[in-house]
């Protein structure tokens, strides 16, 4: 076989059984690793989460974003669950700039926080405190829901 310089390779993985899509990435690894290009196209954002380096997000046929699956994370909102030991108002989160209540419950609240989290933290006391960086399905959810198209931003 001969081995070209670029790969081009659109949903590879469909229908393989979880043992040979180990040994497909296995071998995409190994192609990038000798220096050449691998273009992956695919839905299934867990595996590229997985196996890309660098990824780009494509709406209406235009890059939107490009970057690392962490460079991605870096900039994007914060989720944080918020769990206390009593019934706890919203009102004092809902008016924080770039805080978005995203479920309440009386005793658990979760939020998405683009901005700093310190006036999130002085508008509440809560007994534990859970963040986590943002899926690769969130932060591409989130690029599709921007009424705007930016042109293709981040590192290149």
């Amino acid at each position: 076989m001969h081995r070209p310089e670029l790969l081009v390779l659109d949903e590879a993985t469909s229908g393989l059984d979880p043992l040979l899509q180990q040994e497909f990435i296995s071998l995409i690894r190994e192609t990038a690793a000798d220096g050449r290009t691998v273009f992956l196209s695919s839905h299934d954002l867990d595996e590229v989460q997985r196996v890309v380096h660098r990824l780009a997000i494509i709406r209406e046929g235009r890059i939107v974003v490009t970057d690392t699956v962490d460079g991605l994370r870096r900039h994007a909102p914060r989720t944080i669950e918020l769990v206390f030991g009593r019934d706890v108002e919203t009102a004092a989160l809902t008016h924080l700039d770039g805080v978005q209540v995203t479920k309440a419950d009386p005793r658990r609240l979760r939020l998405t926080v683009t901005g700093p989290v310190a006036p999130v933290l002085r508008a509440i006391a809560p007994l534990d405190l859970l963040a986590r960086p943002a899926d690769l399905d969130e932060l591409f959810l989130d690029y599709y829901r921007s009424t705007d198209l930016p042109e293709a931003s981040r590192a290149q």
